[in-house]
Parts: structure tokens; C-alpha cells; sequence
């Protein structure tokens, strides 16, 4: 519903009148500060839907008083994330209309605001008054997300020819959820509960935990001790992981003589199952390195358009996929990202994969050609599947299954990480 809020100006003493004979339009009477328009604010009206604040033309003492007229989004909306059926621009564009050309230094960051109801307001990319000086546009760094309310303020530092808006004008609009898309989700099966697996067993320094069963085939060394086939970490020498209850380590001979082999078998068919013969069409990104600090330009996932939707993606060359900065995967719950990197994998120091809208890491899959390399402070979201190895350095953490070896030949090396199946929390509470 659309709502709006009066505030007086004290400094102008012609306005008084003026808000006076508003009064009725505007809301009046006594009421409490606003947390985002402030302690002056005095009443909270309401009105229909779709409604403008009374008065487009307020002609007192011969003063014709600004007022919102239209805005897009339109007042209590549902509408999408996207250009063509709700917030423009990728998500990111929301404009107000007013009735007479606006003094372009009183549309700013601080007369135009944007909220998610019950959070900070937003500092956006800029707020701007076009040519004809009737439409301000507000645009945000990075896309709204699904599933939120937000508000929208318009405040009374807006004027027109050194008059003042006579009521602030607030909106708000809720962006939806959309449908499932990107690729189908992809069914592990018995890989599910699986948190490592290794071919060429592992090495560790430092306090690794990992939340999720362990599978090392057909090499179980650990720091090139070979691992008691008990289900532990037993025999481990030096810095032992510590593996979260129930998990247990699957060995050759750990719980039976078939489960290792088995395990390894499916991870070979899930790997294949995602690469670029068996899931053909992916959309090629546009740099070797993505994410905010990869390689410039707007090109798809590059630093300037770094927010990726659902969907398949392939490296820009067919080989190494290097991921830098803030990488944000923008979708719903039930939303699918596959990545192929038929080479190699490479998230660099203090990379950070940031899933919005409600996307999870257990919906978010990584095809490597080679081995992965997650550097130091990394934090990664998804399951990589490689060929080869994998390797965490120091402090680097994963939600998601980090599954090395699955053409036969790959070890895992761990440096004071942590790793957990999404779903499991012990380790991350926020994994999922």
C-alpha cells in the first residue's frame, strides 16, 4: 500500500501555511520519529494502492508545491528481480516521477533513498535527475534480492525553483522468488554424505575439520602414513584431522572391500555428468578471471558484471576458470550453477564466493579438467568435482564437497581448513 509522511520545515516561514492546508493530505497530528526519515517526522498515513499523495498541484500564496506522481516499481508490487518484469537493470534501476522539474542538487543519496524493511538503508551506486529534471533514478551496486520487502523514500529535502516537497513520499515493493532455473540439480546419490575424497591420500597442517564422510582410494595415507582401516584418522601421523561424529573414513578395506570402489566409481560418472561433452551449450564467460577484482570490463562475470545467474558457465578459453574478489551467484533456493573449468580451477587469496536470494551452495557444482586450488583465506561455496587434486591453503573454507581424484590420479592437501556437505553446520552454521 502506498504510504506517506509529513514533515514540517520550521525554516521557511511561508511553507507553514502551506503544510497547514495540507495537513489533511499529508497525515496530521502527533506521532513518533521515522528510523529512516528521522525524529521530524511526525504521522504515518495510509492510502489505496497505487495512489500519489493528495495535492500534484498545491497552489497556496501563488506556490505550486512538487509532488510524486508515478514511481517503477510501482507501490506494493510484487515484482522481479529482472529488466523486463520488474526492477530494471539487471535488478539494480528504481525511479521516482515527479510533477514539476526538480533542483538537481536536492536528488541525492539523502533525499532518495532504499531499504530492506527492518534493515540499513542502502548506499547506492547514484541517484540521478535526468534531462527533463522530472525523473530521478536510483541505482544499486549490486541487484536486489529475491523474496524482500523494500522501501523506498522519497524525503521533503526535495524541491523544485527552492520549494520544498510538501509531504515526503514513501513506497514499497516485495521482489519475488522466481521459478527454478539453470540446469536440472544434479543427484549424487551415495556421493551425498561425502565431504573429500582422494585418490592419492592426504596431507594436513594445522587444525582441519571436516564435516562429512571421507573416502581415500586407493591410496589411504595420511601425512604418508598409511590410516588405520578402522573408519579414523588413526595412524595419521603428525597434525590429524579432526573428522566430526558420525562421519567416518572409507578406506579399501573400510567398511567392506566394495564401498571405496563403489564411491570412487560414482564420482568418476557424476564428474562426467557435468563436463562439457555431457552438459553441452554453457555460456562462456567473459574473462579468465571473474569476480570483483578479476579481469576488467562488464563482460559476463568480469569485475563490472560480476553477479551471475542460474545457469551453466564455461571458462572463457575451455581451460582454467580463476576466480578473484566477491563472485555473487544471485538466484532462489532451488536454483541451479554449474561451473566448467576443463583445465583448472584457481580461487585466489581472500576470494569469496557470496550466494544471494536465497541460492545454496548444495545447488552450486564446479567441473575441473585438472586439480583446484583454493588459496589462502579463501571462502568457496559449491562441490568441486576434479580430475586431480585439490589443495586448501592456509585458513581457506569450503561449503560444499571438495572431491579430488575423480579421473584416478589425485591428492588432497589441507592447511588449517574446514570443510562441511552442505547441510552439515557443525563446522559452519550458515552452510547450506
Amino acid at each position: 500500500m502506498n504510504r506517506f509522511k509529513s514533515v514540517t520545515n520550521p525554516l521557511m516561514w511561508f511553507m507553514a501555511m502551506l503544510l497547514s492546508a495540507l495537513a489533511a493530505g499529508c497525515g496530521g497530528g502527533g506521532g513518533g520519529g521515522d528510523p529512516i526519515l528521522g525524529a521530524a517526522v511526525e504521522t504515518i498515513s495510509v492510502a489505496p494502492a497505487g495512489a500519489v499523495i493528495p495535492g500534484s498541484v498545491c497552489p497556496v500564496n501563488g506556490i505550486t508545491i512538487p509532488t510524486v506522481t508515478a514511481t517503477n516499481p510501482t507501490d506494493g508490487n510484487l515484482v522481479a528481480t529482472t529488466s523486463t518484469t520488474g526492477v530494471a537493470n539487471n535488478g539494480k534501476v528504481i525511479t521516482a516521477t515527479f510533477s514539476l522539474a526538480m533542483d538537481p542538487a536536492t536528488i541525492n543519496t539523502t533525499t532518495f533513498t532504499l531499504a530492506p524493511v527492518g534493515g540499513a538503508v542502502l548506499v547506492p551506486a547514484s541517484v540521478v535527475l535526468d534531462a527533463s529534471g522530472k525523473v530521478a533514478t536510483l541505482t544499486t551496486t549490486s541487484a536486489l534480492i529475491a523474496g524482500t520487502q523494500y522501501l523506498a523514500i522519497i524525503t521533503q529535502g526535495a524541491s523544485s525553483a527552492s520549494v520544498p516537497m510538501g509531504c515526503s513520499y514513501a513506497w514499497n515493493f516485495t521482489t519475488i522468488i522466481p521459478a527454478a532455473s539453470g540446469p536440472a540439480p544434479v543427484n549424487l546419490g551415495s556421493l551425498s554424505s561425502y565431504a573429500i575424497a582422494s585418490s592419492g591420500g592426504i596431507s594436513n597442517t594445522g587444525a582441519t575439520q571436516i564435516d562429512g564422510n571421507v573416502v581415500l582410494n586407493p591410496n589411504y595415507t595420511c601425512n604418508l602414513s598409511a590410516v588405520n582401516q578402522d573408519g579414523t584418522f588413526t595412524g595419521c601421523s603428525g597434525a590429524v584431522p579432526t573428522l566430526i561424529s558420525p562421519w567416518v573414513v572409507v578406506t579399501p578395506s573400510y567398511p567392506d572391500t566394495t564401498t571405496a570402489s563403489s564411491i570412487t566409481a560414482a564420482l568418476l560418472a557424476k564428474w562426467n555428468s557435468i563436463s562439457p561433452s555431457n552438459l553441452p551449450g554453457a555460456t562462456v564467460l567473459g574473462c579468465g578471471t571473474i569476480g570483483s577484482l578479476g579481469d576488467a570490463g562488464a563482460l559476463i562475470g568480469c569485475s563490472g558484471n560480476s553477479i551471475l545467474a542460474p545457469g551453466v558457465y564455461i571458462s572463457q578459453t575451455s581451460s582454467t576458470i580463476g576466480v578473484a574478489g566477491i563472485l555473487t551467484l544471485n538466484g532462489g533456493p532451488d536454483d541451479v550453477w554449474v561451473f566448467q573449468a576443463p583445465s583448472a580451477l584457481n580461487a585466489e587469496v581472500g576470494s569469496q564466493i557470496l550466494l544471494t536470494g536465497g541460492a545454496k551452495a548444495s545447488n552450486v557444482w564446479w567441473f575441473v579438467g585438472s586439480s583446484a586450488t583454493l588459496k589462502t583465506n579463501t571462502i568457496f561455496q559449491g562441490s568441486i568435482l576434479a580430475s586431480a587434486s585439490v589443495t586448501m591453503q592456509n585458513l581457506a573454507t569450503s561449503c560444499g564437497r571438495l572431491l579430488s581424484g575423480a579421473e584416478g590420479a589425485g591428492a588432497f592437501v589441507f592447511d588449517a581448513n574446514k570443510v562441511s556437505v552442505p547441510g552439515n553446520t557443525t563446522v559452519d552454521p550458515s552452510c547450506l
